[in-house]
């Protein structure tokens, strides 16, 4: 099989990458599947059915045009990448395989954002969609995002499906390929028009509505990715100009060269922007990953420190400054969804907001399926967010979209600086009103088939033994959504979760939670503490030693 492979590698387009590579990494490619996920596929780039290469990327582009077919002969796709390493090589091929089988395919003529991605689908009332890439994870891999009509990514139903017509595909080294330049001629594959992205344009604006104040300065990073454009003409409509790029980061570049990792949830991505925001006199600095669904922010203060708000802080101060912008439009039904890994805080400002919660399991697609709900009701979404630095205000997208938040708090930003007043002053203002929990997240590595194996290991200690107690903190409830169930240890009592089938488990205390799950991306264990203790670090040091091995 490895010499099938290796015969076929100039083609695979991932030599460079083979080439890294040592024999155990060149042996679990070769003996490995790649699969569904929380966000589609995602890997590393290599040779093999469980890295990501050309043939693998033909496999699932083939697998999709099955599916799509099953349910719509004349069924149209919108593809799009980003500026990872290849993106743009796997969108052609996945367009071709999709063509060649009868799907009508609109693609892009460059890099484009994911939130453009989901607009895409709906503005053109296609069949549903691809995304090429993997968000923030690390310059050797990329993925594949794929969405439904109404521009969310797949829900486990449909993936399921999906998978089984991947499934069926033996051997993708035999799946026949035709030419991307001669389906382009015979508009088998068609390019989106100016038009879908000055609609997307004019959708933020409208969300955005006026920047008024204009004093506060702003330093704006794409951590080499796909968002500048598009944020920058978003911004000249609002004829909001105090803002300055950072350069060195500017131009996409799929190996990040400025950066250990493109993500925004890590502070240590805000390196360049606070060395700029310093030089400029900035005060606040927005970062973007790398397909521009997610985005982080720094505040530099008056006495020089900076306040890096983790993605939970940043959705409690958008929850209260978009209430307030809301509020003189009364609207009388206004709501949140979330996940259930994101802080019990937001939960408290909603009660005091009173402002309905709708929970979803981890995955925007679930937050895209309540936001399908709503569209036949009079309610009107507040925030549509997760801690992982996801955020959605209006719904003409249904994924996570930095592009609508950018601007947004661009604008809360400038009207609190007119009066004195910090992002930090605001989520101080929070906790003084609804109680401070400590919010950490922990997601150790565990590599290869070993790693997967261990993972398992630790989520089923939680879930296969009696557990009063963990790290002084006495276990009010255990929530295990893979089995639905919520468990009272003083009662013994059990209810339904009502929601769909998850490996992942909740531990509940009077403190707050503790959740545990594997990442549906990467080989990492998601740990999530949401606490109103005083020892956070020492608690989590304990929990570390005791439940997870290196």
């Amino acid at each position: 099989m490895k010499q099938e492979w290796i015969k076929r590698l100039d083609e695979s387009l991932i030599q460079s990458f083979y080439e890294q590579q040592n024999e155990r990494e060149i042996e679990e490619g070769l003996t490995t599947q790649l699969s569904f996920g929380t966000a589609g596929i995602r890997g590393k780039f290599g040779i093999g059915p469980g890295r990501m290469n050309a043939f693998t990327v033909r496999k699932v582009a083939l697998g999709l045009a099955k599916f799509i077919k099953a349910n719509s002969n004349e069924a149209t796709i919108v593809v799009f990448y980003d500026s990872r390493l290849l993106s743009e090589a796997f969108s052609k091929e996945l367009s071709t395989i999709l063509a060649d089988n009868g799907v009508k395919v609109i693609t892009a003529e460059s890099y484009k954002s994911t939130p453009e991605l989901s607009h895409a689908i709906r503005y053109y009332g296609a069949d549903g969609g691809v995304m090429i890439t993997a968000s923030h994870n690390p310059k050797n891999y990329n993925g594949i995002k794929v969405y439904n009509e109404y521009g969310g990514q797949l829900l486990p139903k449909d993936s399921e499906i999906l998978s089984s017509y991947i499934d069926e595909i033996e051997n993708p080294l035999d799946i026949e390929i035709g030419s991307f330049d001669k389906l382009v001629t015979k508009d088998q594959i068609n390019f989106a028009s100016k038009d879908v992205r000055n609609n997307y344009i004019n959708e933020v604006i409208r969300a955005t509505g006026n920047i008024e104040k204009k004093n506060a300065k702003t330093v704006l990073t794409s951590l080499h990715g796909t968002s500048l454009p598009i944020v920058s003409d978003i911004l000249d409509k609002l004829n909001y100009d105090n803002y300055v790029i950072a350069q060195s980061q500017s131009i996409p570049d799929g190996t990040f060269p400025t950066l250990n990792s493109p993500n925004p949830e890590d502070e240590s991505a805000f390196e360049v922007g606070k060395k700029l925001a310093e030089e400029s006199d900035a005060q606040l600095i927005i970062a973007t990953d790398p397909d521009a669904d997610r985005l982080g922010i720094v505040e530099r203060l008056d006495n020089g420190e900076y306040k890096f708000f983790n993605g939970n802080e940043l959705g409690l101060i958008l929850m209260k400054l978009r209430y307030q912008d809301l509020i003189d439009a009364s609207y009388e039904d206004l709501y949140i969804v979330k996940s259930i890994v994101t802080s019990e805080l937001s939960e408290k400002l909603a009660d005091v907001l009173n402002v309905n919660v709708y929970n979803v399991l981890t995955g925007f697609k679930y937050i895209s399926e309540i936001l399908n709900d709503k569209s036949h009701t009079n309610e009107k979404l507040l925030l549509a967010f997760e801690e992982s630095n996801g955020y959605m205000v209006e719904p003409f997208v249904r994924d996570k979209d930095a592009l609508q938040i950018v601007p947004l708090i661009i604008k809360f930003k400038n009207l609190l600086y007119e009066n004195n007043i910090t992002l930090k002053d605001t989520l101080d203002d929070i906790y003084r009103t609804v109680g401070h929990y400590q919010n950490v997240n922990l997601s150790p590595v565990f590599e290869g088939a070993d790693g997967q194996r261990k993972i398992e290991t630790i989520i089923n200690s939680f879930r296969n033994k009696e557990i009063h107690q963990v790290c002084g903190l006495d276990v009010k409830a255990i929530e295990d959504y893979q089995l639905g169930t919520i468990k009272y240890i003083e009662s013994g009592k059990e209810k339904a979760t009502y929601l769909p089938n998850a490996n992942l488990i909740r531990l509940i205390f009077d403190e707050g939670f503790i959740a545990i799950r594997p990442s549906g991306t990467e080989p990492k264990i998601k740990i999530y503490f949401s606490l109103n203790v005083n020892n956070i670090d020492s608690l989590i040091k304990e929990f570390q030693e005791t439940y997870i091995e290196y």
